[in-house]
């Protein structure tokens, strides 16, 4: 599952991104629909919202938004484009053929290093959901014991060059490609690998494997997950459908939070890659301390803050990921938010 982080991997879409980004944008504006889905009239603006893996539990909120009828009260017809492996949702954002996409804060900034003006407006977790996943009978309980191992990764990641700038990932760890799957892990004990908090961990226990998370956020790298991202080009022309885009998608959030059951249900039709009811329901049980950690105001929801975008820009800019070109307080706004300020 925990893929979907992958699919910005610079190696692969570095070139064909570069590209679009010389060519410009060429894609097309939102547009008036005079039919709603359900066949109803309506006057709703049409947009595309297209996410960064298949439809799990970490697209609740969105999905919560168009199964409850959240974007219609906003004025807006949504139309929700499951991601995958092949997925590049900077390239599709910047091109113009969707006006919204999910992805991470670091994504966001590695992308504007290559010229491409993505803006995050939205972050339903306050805490990133990346971590290194261990069994139990392994022995580990901290980052500081990962010796002696094989760990499942994916190098281009930002997080790997980060975990060895702190010295984590000697020559005692093994590192190999990670494949999607917790085959290799339920087989070895000596085996770890990289996951979402929420995806591998019940992967892994329904085969009998208890496991222990050792959380990224921990360590310092805390990247914003499940962003809502758009382009500066179209909010600087649709700041009024950003703005009503925003506020049903935190509205979403609160609602899958709350009452998930009828979202799920949903989301299970989407998706067919052998998700389960039970893996949705362990996703948003664990979702909820990250969405609404121990004393954050639920009134808050969604909000981004600059010291947080400042520090993951400063990480990337030491591990020589991007330049000081990048500047994350335009990387980002608040200014969509509701019960927010810039």
């Amino acid at each position: 599952m925990i893929s979907n982080n992958s699919i910005w991997n610079q190696t692969r879409w570095l070139l064909p991104f570069a590209l679009v980004v010389a060519q410009g944008c060429s894609g097309n504006a939102p547009t008036k629909s005079d039919v709603a889905a359900d066949g109803s009239n309506s006057n709703s603006d049409k947009v595309s919202l297209l996410l960064n893996w298949y439809p799990e539990a970490e697209h609740g909120g969105f999905y919560a938004a168009l199964v409850h009828g959240i974007f219609e009260k906003h004025g807006l017809q949504v139309e929700i484009k499951p991601g995958g492996k092949t997925t590049v949702v900077p390239q599709e954002l910047t091109i113009g053929r969707i006006q919204f996409g999910v992805g991470n804060a670091d994504d966001v900034l590695m992308a504007r290093e290559q010229s491409a003006p993505l803006v995050a407006l939205m972050a339903p977790m306050q805490i990133g959901p990346r971590c290194i996943m261990v069994r139990e009978d392994s022995g580990i309980t901290s980052f500081e014991e990962l010796k002696n191992i094989t760990l499942q990764i994916d190098p281009a990641r930002p997080y790997v060059p980060f975990m060895k700038s702190k010295g984590l990932l000697t020559e005692n760890v093994k590192t190999v490609p990670y494949f999607g799957t917790v085959a290799q892990l339920v087989s070895d004990p000596r085996t770890a690998q990289q996951a979402y908090s929420f995806s591998e961990p019940p992967m892994a226990e329904q085969q009998g494997i208890k496991v222990k998370k050792l959380m990224m956020s921990d360590i310092g790298y805390n990247p914003y997950a499940s962003v809502l991202i758009s382009t500066e080009d179209f909010l600087k022309g649709h700041s009024d459908i950003a703005r009503r885009m925003v506020a049903a998608c935190v509205e979403g959030w609160a609602k899958y939070l709350e009452t998930p059951e009828e979202t799920n249900k949903y989301i299970l039709s989407q998706n067919r890659q052998g998700m389960t009811e039970e893996a949705l329901a362990y996703g948003v049980a664990n979702l909820k301390p990250l969405c609404l950690p121990e004393g954050f105001d639920p009134a808050k929801l969604g909000t981004m803050e600059r010291s947080r975008w400042e520090t993951l820009a400063g990480q990337l800019q030491e591990l020589k990921m991007i330049s000081s070109k990048v500047k994350p307080t335009e990387s980002f706004t608040t200014d969509f938010l509701p019960n927010s300020s810039p």
